[in-house]
């Protein structure tokens, strides 16, 4: 509970309730995401005298996507809340104070195994309750976008993502006991090559699989989320949230993507947005994509050849592939494992 985050709720909650209300303004993010990181472009802060209508923002962000000579442009809009001359995040802080509470209690709880505390019980009651604490952390204030130049069509995507009821964080050998992967001494490799064996098992039962990413820590724990959009636009801002994590000094070693992929026959289809694209001739893949301080790697296999037994077709087993890092959506882990 002694951290930077909680001493300040302390702080404000003895403001708030001994002195007087802190002022909040809303700030306004607009992020392009391109296939070597993405730009971040903030609005001056609007405060409860001078906020603009969330219409009004939105048509003048449509305005500038238009000015990009691009295809297909991939964006998102954020809203971040600060008291007003700070640079805090204010629904950050308060997630990271709910975090710390809990791993405070669930502490206690096995320090003292098998005594129930009403308190205990309470606090965890009155978390349960938050609606906003329960909801991933980007649902509140974070929408995604794209702009499809041919149509001039603007499409805000659609997202869900699964909720563990349980600590989503979890040692690799777990994972790695699962699918009987044997624990040898380059936990790295295991724990990318069981990532693959479980999705691979899990899309031969369902013909479905949810985009899934996966970091690994340098202590051995794994961390999951399984999510799914109508759009690309959110798988590349959590590549490039992850990354920045990564920058800003997380002890993640190595991080695993895996998604349900289509190659298409023709070269050509490539200079097409996705909306018309999609409707050419392509094959479908499960592509895995593995990223470390040594580089990327990425392995794919047809998904007939999974679901049918098909070997007569392209990536019949599980093949590594060989593909220019400049143009993949990884591009982001790449330069941050570099930077660090």
């Amino acid at each position: 509970m002694k951290n930077e985050d909680c001493s300040w709720l302390v702080d404000k909650r003895n403001q708030v309730t001994k002195e007087s209300p802190f002022n909040l303004e809303k700030s306004f993010v607009l992020t392009l995401y391109l296939p070597n990181g993405a730009g971040v472009f903030p609005t001056d802060p609007y405060t409860i005298e001078d906020e603009e209508d969330y219409s009004s923002i939105i048509e003048m962000v449509k305005r500038v996507i238009e000015g990009i000579p691009s295809i297909e442009v991939f964006f998102s809009v954020e809203f971040v809340y600060r008291e007003i001359g700070s640079e805090r995040n204010l629904f950050g802080t308060i997630d990271h104070g709910i975090d710390a509470i809990m791993a405070m209690l669930e502490e206690l709880n096995q320090t003292i195994d098998g005594e129930v505390s009403k308190t205990r019980e309470t606090v965890l009651e009155k978390i349960n309750d938050l609606h906003f604490h329960r909801a991933p952390k980007d649902f509140w204030f974070i929408d995604d976008y794209v702009f499809y130049r041919k149509d001039h069509v603007f499409e805000k995507g659609t997202r869900c993502e699964m909720i563990m009821p349980y600590n989503p964080e979890s040692s690799y050998k777990v994972l790695c006991n699962m699918v009987g992967i044997k624990n040898e001494g380059n936990y790295v490799e295991e724990t990318f090559r069981a990532f693959e064996l479980m999705h691979i098992a899990t899309f031969t039962m369902q013909k479905k699989l949810m985009p899934t990413i996966m970091t690994l820590k340098d202590d051995g724990t794994v961390a999951i989320v399984s999510y799914d959009a109508s759009i690309k636009t959110t798988t590349y801002r959590k590549i490039n949230e992850i990354a920045r994590e990564i920058r800003n000094g997380a002890p993640i070693v190595a991080v695993f993507h895996v998604c349900e992929m289509l190659l298409y026959n023709d070269p050509e289809a490539y200079n097409q947005d996705y909306s018309y694209r999609s409707q050419g001739e392509h094959t479908d893949l499960l592509s895995f994509n593995m990223v470390t301080k040594g580089g990327a790697a990425n392995f794919c296999i047809n998904s007939e050849a999974l679901l049918d037994g098909k070997e007569d077709c392209l990536f019949p087993t599980l093949t590594k592939v060989d593909t220019a890092v400049s143009f993949s959506f990884m591009n982001p882990l790449v330069e941050a494992f570099e930077s660090v």
